[in-house]
C-alpha cells in the first residue's frame, strides 16, 4: 500500500511565523563574548560592521540580534586577507534579511541563527566567497574547536583551523526564502531551453561558488537562487553533524553523521538555478507549483549533477497560477559541454499533475543521465488539468546531435495511471538513450475507465524510448516480476521518421496485457506530431525488435504484443520464451507491415492457446511479403474463430511452421499462409514422437485432401479445423527443406501421431460420425500421447490415464491443395 504524508506541521508553521513577525523590526546588535566584539555604524542605509575578532584568515562575530531592515545594505567591512566571515546569533529573535548582505574581498560567510532565518523577497547577496546560512547551534573545526551559538559559552579561545562541519541539536528553527516567482521567462515552446529572467532577483553567489542553506525544516515560497558554475544545497536537519571538506571556495556537504532529517518544501514557481551542481537532502521533498530546479550548462566542461536524497518521500506536483510552468527537475546542454545527471534516492517518489524530471541536450554535447533509486514506490499519476498532453513524467531527450541520456529507474513497485509515463527520445541526428526500468514487486501500467470513455484527447500512460528524426532511437528493458499493461497502456519502442526504433526486452514472470499494447513500430505521424517534430507524413525507419521473456503471458480484451511499419522499411522480429501463452477476446500477437518486407514471429513455449478471435498474424500489404511464424509448443489449443495467419497482398505469403505434441483447434479455426493476388506461404506442422524407436517417415504425396483422426485415437469421424492456403498454389518439395522466405513454391504439411513404419501403406479411413461434438479438453495417456476428451481439461494436466476412457467422437481436418505428411 502507498502511503500518503502530511508534509507540513500547521501549527509549527504558525509559531515559526509568529516569532519572524516579532522579529520584523530588530536591528543589529552586537553581544559582548568575543574578545574584540562587532561595533556597528550607520551611513544613510547602509550599516557597516567593523570589528570582530580575527585569526589568522578566520574573522568571527557574534551578535545577540541580526536582521538587514526592507532594502537596507549591511556591509561587513573585512580587510582583503581574511577567506572566511562567521556570524552568529546568541539571542533568542530570528533574523529578518530583506536587504543586501555584503562583504569584501574573497570571503566565505557563514550565518548561524538557530532560532531561525527568513530572507525576503528583498534579500539579495554581494559576497565574493560561498555563503552558508544555518540554524545549527555550532560550527566545528579542525583542531576541535567549536563556535556555538550560546550566550552562555565561556569566551571562546577562537581557531586559526578550518572549519569541518555544523553541529545540530534539537528542537531548532527554519529556514525561509521568500520571492516574486519571477526567476524564469516562460518558454516559446515545449521544445525550447529554459530563459533566465536577469532582471529578477534573489540569492545568488559568484560564479563557482556554493549557495548553502542548512537548517531545521527549509521553505521556499516564490525563491529565486543561483549559483552559476557553483553548487545549490538546501539541508534539512533535524539532529547530527553536517561535514564538509576542508574549506574551498566550493562547499561540499556529507551527512553521514546526522541521526534524523526534517523537511524541504519549495512552492510558487521556486527556481534553483546553477550550471555546476544542485543537492537537496532531507526527509520529506516536496515541489509544486511550477517550481524548477535547473542545471544548464552554457560551456564547455561537464556539467554537475542534481541530487535528491529524500529519506521517506520526494512529490514532485502541478504547474503556476498562470499555467505557464510545471514543477520540473531538468539539466540542459546548450553548448559542447555535457549535460548533468539527475540523481534521485528516495523510499517513495510521487510525480502528479503533469510534473516531471528529465534530461535534454540543444547541442552536439551528450545529455545527461537520469538515475532513480526508490526502494518502495513509485506513483507517476496524471497530467497538467489544464493541459492533457503535459504529464506526469520522467523524460530524456536530444534536439540535436549530442545522445541523449539514459534512463535507469530501480524501485519496489511502480504505478503509471492516466498518462504517468517514461521515455527518452530523440528529435535530431542524436541517438536517443537507453531507458532501464527495474522493479522488484510489480510494473502497472493503467489508464482510468472514466478517462478511456471520455471524448477528451489524452496521453495515455507508456514506458517507451522513440525517434522523431534521423537519430535512432535507443532500447527499452523492463525487468519485474510481474508486468500489468491495461487498456490503452503501451510498452514500447518507436520511430516517426528515418530513424530506427529500438529493441524492447521485458523480462517478467508474470505478463498482463489487458488492452494494452507492448511494441515496437513504425508509424505515420499525425498533424501535431509533423508540426511539433518535425516528422515526415510517411517513416522509412525500421521498427526495432520486441523480446519477451516469461513464465505466464496473458493477453486479454484486445491486447496486443507486436512490430509493426506503416512506412517504407521492414518490421522487425518478434520473439516470445514461455511456460504459458493466453490470448483471448480480439487479442493478438502481430507482425505487420504496409510495403516492405513481414515481419518474423518465435514463440517458445509449452501452452499456447487462443480464444475468441484472438490471433497470431504475421502480414504485409502492398507488395510487400508476409512474414514468417515459427513456433515451439507442447499444446497449441485455438478457438472461437481465431486464427494463425501469414498473408500477403501482392507480395508472397509468408512460411508457418508449428512443431507440437498436441494441435486442438475448432473448425472455425483458420491456419492460412496466402496471398491475394501472389504467391502463397507454407503452412507446416510437425508433431513431435515422444517415442524414440519410431524411425522418420518419408514424405507421402496424396492426391486428395485426407480426412485425419484427431479428436480420438483411432477414430475419426468430424471435422476438427481446416487448414486454408488460397492462391496461385504450387508444387511440393522434400520435407527435408527448411522454410525458405525467398522461395516461390509453397509447402503445407500436417503432422500425424505416431504411428509404425507399417501404417504408411494402409490408407487414411474415416467412420461416419453418428454425432458431432467438438473436442473441450485434452489429457496424456499412459504413452505420453495426447488425447483429447469431450469433456474440459482435468485440474492437473498431466494426469495420465488409459486411452479406453477418451470418448468416441470422430474428427476429420480438411487439408485444401497438395499436402505433405511428415512424421517426427
Amino acid at each position: 500500500m502507498i502511503k500518503k504524508y502530511n508534509l507540513w506541521n500547521i501549527q509549527g508553521s504558525i509559531f515559526f511565523f509568529f516569532l519572524a513577525s516579532s522579529s520584523s523590526v530588530a536591528q543589529i546588535v552586537p553581544d559582548k563574548t568575543l574578545p574584540i566584539n562587532s561595533i556597528v555604524r550607520q551611513q544613510n542605509d547602509t550599516r557597516i560592521i567593523d570589528g570582530g575578532t580575527i585569526k589568522n584568515s578566520n574573522l568571527f562575530h557574534s551578535f545577540e540580534q541580526f536582521s538587514i531592515p526592507t532594502k537596507s545594505t549591511v556591509l561587513f567591512n573585512n580587510t582583503q586577507n581574511i577567506l572566511n566571515i562567521f556570524a552568529r546569533v546568541t539571542g533568542s529573535s530570528v533574523s529578518s534579511i530583506d536587504g543586501l548582505l555584503k562583504a569584501n574581498g574573497i570571503a566565505n560567510f557563514f550565518l548561524l541563527n538557530p532560532n531561525g532565518i527568513i530572507f525576503e523577497k528583498n534579500a539579495r547577496l554581494d559576497i565574493g566567497g560561498s555563503f552558508l546560512a544555518s540554524t545549527a547551534n555550532a560550527v566545528k573545526f579542525a583542531d576541535g574547536f567549536e563556535f556555538i551559538t550560546n550566550s552562555n559559552q565561556a569566551k571562546p579561545l577562537l581557531t586559526i583551523s578550518v572549519p569541518i562541519g555544523l553541529y545540530f541539536g534539537s528542537g531548532l528553527g527554519e529556514i525561509q526564502v521568500h520571492g516574486t516567482s519571477e526567476g524564469l521567462i516562460a518558454q516559446s515552446t515545449i521544445t525550447s531551453p529554459y530563459i533566465r529572467n536577469n532582471d529578477s532577483t534573489g540569492l545568488e553567489v559568484q560564479s563557482g561558488k556554493t549557495l548553502a542553506l542548512i537548517s531545521g525544516n527549509v521553505t521556499l515560497n516564490g525563491a529565486t537562487l543561483t549559483a552559476r558554475k557553483g553548487r545549490i544545497e538546501l539541508g534539512a536537519v533535524n539532529s547530527g553533524l553536517v561535514s564538509f571538506t576542508p574549506i574551498t571556495q566550493n562547499l561540499t556537504m556529507s551527512y553521514e553523521g546526522v541521526s534524523s532529517f526534517k523537511d524541504i518544501n519549495i512552492s510558487q514557481k521556486s527556481l534553483l538555478d546553477s550550471s555546476g551542481s544542485i543537492t537537496l537532502q532531507g526527509k520529506l521533498i516536496s515541489l509544486s507549483d511550477g517550481s524548477v530546479v535547473l542545471n544548464q550548462n552554457l560551456g564547455s566542461q561537464s556539467s554537475g549533477s542534481i541530487n535528491f536524497n529524500a529519506i521517506e518521500l520526494l512529490k514532485l506536483s502541478g504547474a503556476s497560477i498562470d499555467k505557464k510552468f510545471v514543477t520540473f527537475l531538468r539539466t540542459e546542454s546548450l553548448s559542447s559541454g555535457t549535460g548533468g545527471n539527475i540523481n534521485v534516492f528516495t523510499k517513495h517518489l510521487v510525480i502528479q499533475g503533469g510534473a516531471g524530471m528529465g534530461t535534454r541536450t540543444y547541442s552536439g554535447a551528450n545529455g545527461g543521465n537520469v538515475n532513480v533509486n526508490v526502494s518502495e514506490s513509485i506513483q507517476l499519476l496524471g497530467f497538467l488539468p489544464s493541459n492533457p498532453f503535459i504529464t506526469s513524467a520522467i523524460t530524456n531527450s536530444t534536439l540535436n546531435s549530442g545522445k541523449a541520456g539514459d534512463i535507469t529507474v530501480s524501485t519496489g513497485q511502480l504505478l503509471a495511471e492516466d498518462g504517468g509515463l517514461i521515455t527518452s527520445q530523440t528529435r535530431g541526428n542524436g541517438f536517443g538513450g537507453n531507458v532501464i526500468v527495474n522493479a522488484t514487486n510489480f510494473i502497472k501500467l493503467i489508464n482510468s475507465a472514466n478517462l478511456v470513455n471520455s471524448a477528451s484527447a489524452f496521453v495515455p500512460s507508456y514506458l517507451s524510448s522513440s525517434t522523431a528524426s534521423v537519430g535512432n532511437a535507443g532500447d527499452l528493458t523492463i525487468n519485474t516480476p510481474r508486468l500489468i499493461v491495461g487498456n490503452m497502456a503501451m510498452v514500447d519502442s518507436s520511430t516517426l521518421a528515418s530513424g530506427s526504433a529500438g529493441i524492447v526486452t521485458v523480462n517478467a514472470p508474470s505478463i498482463e496485457i489487458s488492452g494494452g499494447l507492448v511494441s515496437s513500430f513504425a508509424t505515420k505521424a499525425g498533424g501535431n506530431a509533423q508540426i511539433l517534430f518535425g516528422a515526415p507524413s510517411v517513416p522509412n525507419g525500421s521498427p526495432g525488435q520486441v523480446k519477451i521473456n516469461t513464465n505466464k503471458l496473458g493477453i486479454i480484451n484486445g491486447g496486443q504484443i507486436s512490430v509493426t511499419n506503416e512506412g517504407t522499411s521492414n518490421a522487425g522480429m518478434l520473439t516470445i520464451n514461455a511456460n504459458s501463452i493466453f490470448l483471448d477476446n480480439k487479442s493478438a500477437i502481430t507482425a505487420s507491415t504496409f510495403s516492405g518486407e513481414g515481419g518474423n514471429i518465435l514463440l517458445n513455449v509449452k501452452y499456447l492457446q487462443l480464444s475468441n478471435n484472438s490471433s497470431i498474424t504475421a502480414s504485409a500489404n502492398n507488395n510487400g511479403n508476409g512474414g514468417n511464424i515459427h513456433i515451439n509448443t507442447d499444446i497449441l489449443t485455438s478457438s472461437n474463430n481465431s486464427a494463425i495467419r501469414a498473408n500477403a497482398y501482392q507480395g508472397r505469403g509468408g512460411n508457418i511452421r508449428i512443431n507440437t505434441k498436441g494441435l486442438f483447434i475448432s473448425p472455425n479455426t483458420q491456419i492460412t499462409a496466402s496471398s491475394q493476388r501472389g504467391i502463397n506461404g507454407t503452412v507446416q506442422v510437425n508433431f513431435q514422437n515422444r517415442n524414440p524407436s519410431l524411425t522418420k517417415a518419408q514424405p507421402q504425396v496424396i492426391p486428395e485432401a485426407p480426412q485425419i483422426a484427431s479428436v480420438c485415437q483411432g477414430l475419426s469421424g468430424r471435422v476438427a479445423s481446416t487448414f486454408v492456403n488460397s492462391g496461385t498454389g504450387g508444387l511440393a518439395a522434400s520435407s527435408d527443406n527448411q522454410l525458405d522466405n525467398s522461395s516461390t513454391w509453397q509447402r503445407n504439411s500436417v503432422g500425424l501421431g505416431p504411428i509404425d513404419n507399417s501404417e504408411q501403406s494402409k490408407p487414411l479411413t474415416t467412420k461416419e460420425p453418428i454425432e458431432i461434438v467438438e473436442a473441450q479438453g485434452w489429457i496424456l495417456n499412459a504413452n505420453g500421447d495426447v488425447v483429447l476428451t469431450a469433456q474440459a481439461n482435468p485440474p492437473n494436466p498431466y494426469t495420465q490415464v488409459s486411452a479406453s476412457k477418451c470418448q468416441e467422437q470422430p474428427s476429420t481436418a480438411k487439408v485444401s491443395s497438395v499436402t505433405e505428411i511428415r512424421r517426427n
